[in-house]
């Protein structure tokens, strides 16, 4: 059996996507999808960059600097910020699935496709998430899909307020469509792959908090 992968179709019949991936002998359509995926990470960054996104390191340095040098900056902190959306398709795409893969019982390709989706939902929750920044001028922290609006009332601790910052409805749906993607392939035990995907993810948070937290991005 074929499976031609389809994220629209795939995002809004989980059902069905999932019964034909796991019969499914050939897959196809995978490689272009995850290019296509990458080129619109790209885009995302870039345009968070245009609209001075993560740029402040550039803006305060406005009074000391010449113009062209200013504008040199820019152009490179730009491009450093394609780069890190291109890195961070990769990242998405690639590292989880070949973790799954070392303690799993299951197909590589399988994991990829399922990778190829939460990079999907995780583009779509970091653009809308971008024109929230740019129309309400929110911090990332502050944005209503996640929980840091309500961690800031009861903690001055940065850390955690970008921990919580990080927790979405997006993310959460990545731990459920994780689970039922792994139960679904791998004959292991269903409580021992729902611990491994969620310890799986909060690394993946504690992580991006840190990286937010030290304010790397600015350099990027």
């Amino acid at each position: 059996m074929f499976y031609h992968v389809q994220l629209i179709k795939g995002i809004l019949s989980p059902n069905t996507y999932l019964y034909q991936l796991t019969k499914a002998e050939k897959i196809t359509g995978l490689y272009i999808r995850f290019l296509l995926l990458m080129a619109a990470g790209a885009i995302i960054y870039l345009a968070a960059a245009y609209t001075g996104y993560g740029m402040d390191i550039v803006s305060n340095e406005i009074s000391n600097v010449s113009h062209q040098e200013l504008e040199s900056k820019k152009l490179f902190l730009g491009i450093g910020k394609v780069l890190w959306g291109i890195v961070f398709s990769l990242l998405i795409f690639f590292v989880p699935a070949i973790f799954y893969w070392t303690i799993m019982d299951t197909e590589f390709a399988k994991l990829l496709v399922m990778q190829l989706f939460v990079l999907a939902v995780l583009l779509i929750e970091k653009a809308l998430t971008l024109v929230l920044q740019i129309s309400f001028g929110l911090e990332r922290v502050s944005s209503p899909f996640s929980l840091g609006v309500m961690v800031q009332y009861l903690t001055d601790n940065r850390l955690l307020i970008q921990l919580a910052g990080t927790i979405t409805p997006f993310q959460i749906w990545v731990i459920f469509f994780q689970y039922m993607n792994l139960k679904a392939f791998s004959p292991r035990s269903p409580k021992w792959i729902l611990l491994i995907v969620i310890i799986v993810n909060l690394v993946g948070w504690i992580m991006t908090s840190t990286i937010y937290y030290l304010e790397f991005e600015k350099l990027i």
